[in-house]
């Protein structure tokens, strides 16, 4: 299982707003490296580039707010 933290929420400096944005979250499955690996079975940078990106328009669209970054760990 993984979780997202440390994310950079961009509410243009109101901290009202975010203080109420999760600082950590943890991830659906469907965000499991099984369900990105090429049709080698590899994980490469490719591979974790498009996962970091569907986790980022994930988040975006969950929380109704972009953001600049976060971090993965593994829980």
């Amino acid at each position: 299982m993984k979780k997202v933290t440390n994310i950079k929420w961009d509410t243009d400096g109101d901290q009202y707003t975010f203080d109420s944005l999760p600082q950590e979250v943890i991830l659906p499955a469907k965000f499991s490296k099984e369900n990105y690996v090429d049709e080698n079975g590899n994980f490469g940078e490719a591979e974790k580039i498009e996962m970091l990106d569907d986790i980022s328009d994930w988040l975006s669209d969950k929380y109704e707010f972009c953001h600049d970054g976060f971090e993965i760990e593994e829980v």
